[in-house]
């Protein structure tokens, strides 16, 4: 089977939903763009990204450059860089190949809670090398439901229900 990747309509939906996904994420934390600007990020589609950047089964995965935390010096050291790398085609399956209708809540979804790892990293409430991955899994989730659930974006509520299942898995 032949890999299928985002097509120029699909990237001008994606950068809509970065652009509501970020301003989402900002008034949520009450951040100003600057917090941005100490925290860059970029978003790419599979087709730009390295194969060890690879996200697998997932719709996307965020990798984060900077130096190992045993490596850091001073203060100086903890720039932070992060990629989004999205799987394209595990979205457009979810999506129905695509179409806008569906995609753009989808991605809504999933940019704002790659967000939310960025922002839990930038403010220290986990660190990748060291907390639990499922377990940070969940609470991300949980946060992105608290956070897009008050947010009017057409077929959002469906995109919420799909995801409600996994987030609810250790809620108790």
């Amino acid at each position: 089977m032949q890999t299928r990747y985002f097509h120029a309509d699909h990237v001008k939906i994606l950068d809509e939903a970065i652009s509501i996904s970020e301003d989402i994420i900002s008034d949520y934390f009450s951040i100003s763009s600057d917090h941005w600007v100490r925290n860059p990020y970029e978003v790419r589609t599979l087709r730009e990204v390295s194969p060890w950047e690879y996200p697998g089964e997932a719709f996307a995965h965020l990798v984060r450059y900077g130096k190992n935390i045993t490596q850091k010096q001073s203060g100086r050291d903890s720039r932070k860089f992060y990629r989004i790398c999205l799987h394209d085609h595990n979205i457009l399956d979810q999506t129905s190949g695509g179409k806008r209708e569906r995609l753009f809540p989808f991605l809504v979804y999933v940019i704002t809670h790659e967000f939310v790892h960025i922002m839990r990293f930038s403010r220290y409430f986990c660190h990748p090398e060291f907390d639990d991955r499922n377990e940070e899994e969940q609470k991300v989730h949980l946060a992105t439901q608290d956070i897009l659930t008050p947010v009017r974006v057409r077929g959002l509520d469906a995109v919420l229900d799909r995801f409600l299942p996994h987030s609810q898995l250790n809620k108790n």
